[in-house]
């Protein structure tokens, strides 16, 4: 019991700050007017919340980080009306690479090898 509440509770602590951030901090009318106050505390928590939960599921935190980061990407790039199927389907090979490049690590267990 205190093993998954050990790795449910992070995910729901940035997921509350997540929505914190969302609440407070005061939006710009679109992405390329906001400063960097406002950018760090809408992504990093949102980053740090997909991750955690991300990683409840599949159990490899490099997998998950990959995985928030190139949803991260998607998100901006869609905030900035960058988003076509060309860079989509980049993001999603570089992601692909990025988890099949964390599977053959945790298949050695050396960065070495």
């Amino acid at each position: 019991m205190f093993k998954l509440l050990s790795k449910i509770l992070p995910a729901v602590i940035f997921w509350g700050i997540f929505i914190f951030a969302i609440l407070t901090v005061s939006y710009p009318e679109n992405l390329t007017q906001a400063n960097a106050v406002q950018m760090l505390s809408f992504f990093i928590p949102l980053f740090l919340a997909l991750s955690l939960t991300i990683n409840l599921f599949i159990k490899n935190i490099q997998s998950a980080l990959s995985i928030s980061l190139g949803l991260i990407f998607l998100l901006i790039l869609k905030a900035l009306d960058a988003l076509n199927l060309v860079t989509a389907a980049l993001i999603f090979i570089a992601v692909g690479l990025l988890i099949s490049y964390f599977s053959k690590i945790k298949k050695h267990k050396s960065l070495t090898k």
